[in-house]
This record gives C-alpha cells, structure tokens and sequence, in this order.
C-alpha cells in the first residue's frame, strides 16, 4: 500500500469514526429529552441550549437540597411503600413521587411523599418495600434524603 492509499484509508477512518460520534451524541441528546433524535441546528440551538440550562439549574438546586439535609439532618430508616414514575425528566432522569415510611430513632413510623429524581441504572433500588437510611430535615420532617 502506497503513501497515498494510506491517507485515503486514513481520512475514510476518521470520518466513520466522525459520523459515529454524530450519531451517539444524536442518541443522547434525544435520551435526555432535549431533541428528537437529530444534531441542534442554528434554528433549533438557542431552544435546545435553555432546556440543558433549565436541566442543569434543576438538577444542581435539587442536589444542593439534599446535600443540605444530609447536613443538618436526624438520621432514621425507611422503607419505599410505593414508587410512581411521574412521566417527569431532567436530563433524562425519571422523577418518581414515592410514599416512604420514615423511622426515627425512638418513634412511630410516618408517612412522606416525596419527589425523587431516579436515573435508569437505579430505578430497580426503588422498588417497593427497599430499605434505605435516611436524613431527616429537623424544621420539616416530610423532607428526607435518602442516605443510603
């Protein structure tokens, strides 16, 4: 194989691994829900830049939520009594509404319902009846963070 065929073969490498990367980038973007499957055109990427935006300010306020209750937080154990996918994502991430039965240390079982980010890999940790620790806001004992 001559110098040339080389670049040939070189240059028809590189734009098969190009369109490859096109297409998962395509496949992810239509995964978190911020298109239909196809790149950002100039027309559709001021629409598409505020929908990752508006999923990356969702998504830091509600970690900075949790990471608050798990810092002031009385620790306790709970049980998933049922876990609903509300149809909601962010970022692609399922929202589920779940009702949890919350223990505290010395106390009677309650009842939260909560609103809870679960993305795919984890939804199977949610199922009802699952145990997990919890922290448990001291000014308003319906809002949890599952520590565990």
């Amino acid at each position: 194989m001559g110098l040339f065929d080389r670049a040939k073969k070189a240059a028809g490498d590189a734009a098969a691994q190009a369109q490859a990367a096109q297409r998962l980038a395509a496949e992810q973007m239509a995964q978190a829900g911020w298109t239909d499957g196809s790149l950002p055109t100039m027309a559709t990427a001021p629409a598409v830049g505020a929908q990752m935006q508006a999923d990356h300010d969702e998504l830091n306020a509600y970690g900075r939520e949790l990471n608050r209750i798990i810092a002031v937080g009385a620790p306790g154990e709970s049980v998933i009594v049922q876990a609903t996918d509300t149809g909601e994502r962010t970022a692609g991430n399922a929202w589920f509404l779940l009702e949890v039965e919350v223990t505290l240390p010395g106390e009677a079982p309650y009842t939260v319902r909560k609103r809870e980010m679960v993305p795919a890999q984890f939804v199977a940790n949610y199922a009802a009846g699952s145990a997990h620790a919890v922290a448990v806001d001291p000014a308003d004992r319906q809002r949890i963070a599952f520590t565990s």
